[in-house]
């Protein structure tokens, strides 16, 4: 995976990732409130997962995490106000293997046509990144996924709502997106 590759997925988990960061609160373990039917049937990668991490807010939860953000941060509050849904699995895994990519692939084809946008589709021998978007006429973004399989690690993000790019980039500027493309272009320039 390249240097400028890393950096967009980076960033693009990262701004979805402020929207459960900002609010202090945890996780508990309860049926989910929002049901998602494009990562239906993920859980069977829990199966072999030494660990796995499970968010799922609806619109009235990222309304709490919102009121909770604290007043410096207006672009993770501004973003939570305008998401339907935040749902990210996250799986960890003992050695490459332990999970199966071709099942990762049937993940990532219900991304193809129905109105989905491919950002970023990136495919090595062992890893494989999906960014794709859906946007209204006004170029609004109503949905956003990050597919993200190493072979150790896989990572799915789903996020819906009415946000704009210019969102995103707000909210991530918080948590370290901007600084991660001056690093990145940094090291370009290091070469």
């Amino acid at each position: 995976m390249n240097g400028r590759t890393r950096v967009v997925r980076t960033g693009i988990t990262l701004a979805a990732a402020v929207l459960f960061i900002a609010a202090p609160f945890k996780a508990i373990a309860a049926p989910p409130q929002q049901k998602d039917d494009l990562f239906a049937g993920a859980e069977k990668f829990a199966k072999n997962a030494k660990s796995s991490t499970e968010v799922n807010l609806d619109k009235n939860m990222l309304g709490m995490a919102g009121k909770f953000s604290n007043d410096d941060d207006d672009g993770a509050s501004n973003l939570t106000k305008k998401m339907d849904f935040v749902i990210v699995r996250d799986y960890e895994y003992d050695k490459p293997g332990d999970y199966n990519m071709a099942d990762v692939e049937e993940f990532s084809k219900r991304l193809d046509g129905n109105g989905w946008s491919h950002v970023v589709k990136e495919r090595s021998a062992t890893e494989s990144t999906d960014v794709c978007m859906k946007t209204d006429d006004s170029g609004t973004v109503s949905e956003l996924v990050v597919i993200d399989a190493e072979p150790k690690e896989l990572t799915f993000v789903h996020l819906k709502g009415h946000m704009s790019m210019s969102d995103l980039e707000k909210a991530g500027g918080k948590y370290g997106v901007r600084q991660a493309k001056k690093d990145a272009k940094v090291k370009e320039k290091v070469k």
